[in-house]
């Protein structure tokens, strides 16, 4: 509605109109529960429960449970995480990825010309690393792919009440991002390559995509440093693969990439010690 139109509008009749439509902070409770926490944006997305937004997630979980397409993460269901929930743990563990990510894409993205450079942000989830890159440069173009498509309506949600429109979010196979022929300066790969039951080949699939850098990071095992193991499906899932931040490394090395640099976490909120690692490398195209 432009601004003239609403001039032409009686008052009461903007007041019920203004009713009707959502606010933000409805649109994003809807959207619960978030990936992660916006407000460094300044943009709320963690929320107290509310009794009906417990039913309504447990409502949501259960359809998603039943959808043939529905993709298992590992996680056991249980009423007790609805009635009285924890933190959720991705949320907990964000801190721990959050610094070391950052700095990586402030690093790659120092050496990439003045020019708007093109970014993808693989596994995008909610967009919240999307987001990061837009406040970090402001003139790029990004894209970010999810296999979700209610990870990607959170995503568009958020650019667009954060008044972000260079970020465009797609829902897609990875795999196919890498058929696809496109390539961009910088790709964004952060916690989906432990989904993957062969993460090793999609690295090197990655090699032609990224012309000039790649930031990943991932879950990793901390029951051994091999950087030999691993293992198909994730243990405990049943999908995925798990496997030792020497082994993550080797794989990029093989596949053509010249590492910058590497960090090794802990992610504070998952209690097996074959999820508790968090992998981090820079690379730049050898």
């Amino acid at each position: 509605m432009t601004r003239s139109t609403r001039d032409m509008i009686p008052g009461c009749a903007r007041d019920r109109i203004a009713r009707a439509m959502p606010s933000p902070d409805a649109e994003v409770r809807a959207l619960q529960p978030w990936y992660h926490d916006f407000s460094r944006f300044g943009l709320q997305t963690q929320f107290p429960p509310r009794r009906a937004d417990q039913l309504r997630a447990l409502f949501n979980t259960l359809r998603r449970r039943l959808d043939p397409s529905y993709v298992e993460k590992g996680e056991r269901f249980s009423l007790r995480r609805f009635l009285k929930p924890a933190p959720p743990a991705h949320v907990a563990n964000q801190g721990a990825k959050e610094q070391v990510i950052e700095a990586y894409l402030q690093r790659c993205l120092a050496d990439l010309p003045s020019a708007a450079p093109e970014c993808l942000d693989l596994f995008c989830a909610d967009g919240y690393y999307a987001c990061l890159l837009a406040t970090l440069r402001p003139n790029a173009h990004i894209t970010g792919v999810d296999l979700d498509p209610q990870e990607i309506r959170r995503a568009q949600t958020a650019a667009r009440l954060l008044k972000l429109p260079a970020l465009r979010f797609e829902v897609g196979d990875v795999w196919d991002v890498t058929r696809a022929g496109r390539a961009y300066d910088l790709v964004l790969c952060t916690g989906g390559l432990y989904h993957l039951a062969q993460p090793a080949e999609f690295v090197r699939a990655l090699r032609p995509v990224a012309r000039r850098f790649l930031v990943v990071q991932s879950v990793v095992t901390l029951e051994t440093d091999d950087p030999n193991y691993f293992v198909t499906p994730a243990p405990g899932w049943k999908h995925g693969s798990r496997f030792t931040h020497a082994a993550l490394g080797r794989w990029l090395t093989e596949a053509g990439w010249r590492i910058l640099d590497s960090a090794l976490r802990e992610l504070p909120a998952n209690p097996r010690r074959c999820d508790r690692g968090s992998s981090f490398y820079c690379c730049a195209a050898g």
